[in-house]
């Protein structure tokens, strides 16, 4: 529920920042409660093109010698990520520009990307369906066929796309698989962290006074 709750929260947020609201509905305030307070948004521009536009715009300029900074340009921070480990353990956070791009980093290296790059560009364009769920607010499905060495295997995952000062951004992104990894990372940077000077963890001096001779 937490987890369901804190999507709810960030739909809601964006879509309450958006063009002024249509009128509630003429029963909200019979029902009460939260319902009192919302109000149903109608898609009226399905502007499809535009969103997968931006995100072809993404993948050439990582295809082409992109940066982290061009990388982080496309997203609006802090964005939502979810993934699962091998158990089909379900793992989710929010995570600002700075840990971001120190999550992203070691992948960023010229020869990541390199092998990325070279794994790319062997695979055959996904496949895509974007749902709008408000005019401001996209959900993008993507199936792609992924070389694993001798085989092949699909990849499922959803982005979401947010429309902000007249452009399709990255919100957040949905994707199996990771959370092995992503548990490995965060026991390496706790460890770097305790490994800084002033960090280390010191035996607690004993409480109790020697015996004196």
């Amino acid at each position: 529920m937490k987890k369901l709750a804190l999507i709810g929260a960030l739909v809601s947020a964006v879509a309450f920042a958006a063009d002024k609201p249509a009128a509630p509905p003429a029963d909200a305030k019979a029902m009460g409660g939260m319902m009192e307070g919302w109000t149903p948004r109608k898609v009226t521009k399905e502007d499809k093109k535009a969103v997968t536009d931006a995100m072809e715009a993404m993948h050439n300029k990582m295809m082409n010698g992109g940066t982290m900074d061009d990388m982080m340009a496309a997203h609006d921070f802090p964005v939502f990520m979810m993934t699962d480990d091998k158990d089909g353990n379900v793992m989710m956070t929010t995570v600002d520009a700075a840990a971001w791009k120190k999550m992203m980093e070691p992948s960023m290296t010229p020869e990541a990307m390199k092998g990325m790059h070279d794994m790319m560009a062997k695979m055959p364009k996904p496949k895509t369906d974007v749902f709008f769920v408000t005019d401001t607010i996209a959900m993008v499905d993507s199936k792609m066929m992924m070389p694993m060495g001798k085989d092949k295997m699909e990849v499922r995952n959803v982005q979401m796309m947010i429309l902000k000062d007249g452009k399709w951004l990255m919100k957040g992104e949905v994707e199996g698989g990771w959370g092995d990894m992503a548990k490995k990372q965060m026991e390496e940077m706790k460890k770097a962290d305790m490994a800084k000077p002033g960090t280390e963890m010191k035996p607690k001096a004993d409480a109790t006074p020697p015996m004196k001779k």
